[in-house]
């Protein structure tokens, strides 16, 4: 009769334990969550994204320049690899001006690099959504985009 006892508890809690277990739910047949938690950025590219948003809705080509890598290059949704710097010119100065507004926003640095990561909305005479992805290095004690990947989920047209 003891050893009954000892047995039922000795299972009871290897049965609590097991279902505690990290993936256990995945073992029963439920799906592990593979979305990342809700973003906190901050930090200096947290600031540089921040700042860089206000530059796009005011049309500061000056702060873009500074800001982008001569040999910068963008990646676009179809498979084009543009100059970052043309590009972002000729986003700038289209008409009527585009309104440029983001969610989500993830950072990460280290000494001599670091990315940022959004989710974006930019509004013109049509409105496109999609996601970009932004690779900096350090130049100096400012940041330099040297690589973008825009990502959108609206259908784009020629350009």
């Amino acid at each position: 009769m003891k050893r009954s006892i000892l047995l039922a508890i000795i299972a009871a809690i290897a049965g609590t334990a097991y279902a505690q277990a990290p993936g256990a739910a995945q073992g029963r047949g439920g799906r592990p969550n593979i979305f990342a938690p809700e973003a906190q950025a901050t930090g200096p590219l947290a600031d540089v994204v921040r700042s860089m948003v206000t530059a796009f809705n005011n049309r500061d080509t000056a702060f873009f320049q500074k800001s982008i890598a001569q040999d910068a290059v963008w990646l676009d949704e179809d498979g084009h690899h543009l100059l970052a710097t043309v590009w972002m010119n000729r986003i700038l100065s289209a008409n009527p001006p585009r309104k440029l507004s983001i969610t989500n926003l993830r950072t990460n640095n280290w000494d001599t690099g670091g990315w940022a990561g959004f989710n974006y909305m930019i509004e013109g005479t049509s409105q496109v959504k999609g996601t970009n992805s932004i690779v900096f290095k350090k130049n100096g004690t400012d940041w330099q985009i040297v690589l973008i990947h825009g990502a959108v989920d609206t259908a784009i047209g020629a350009h």
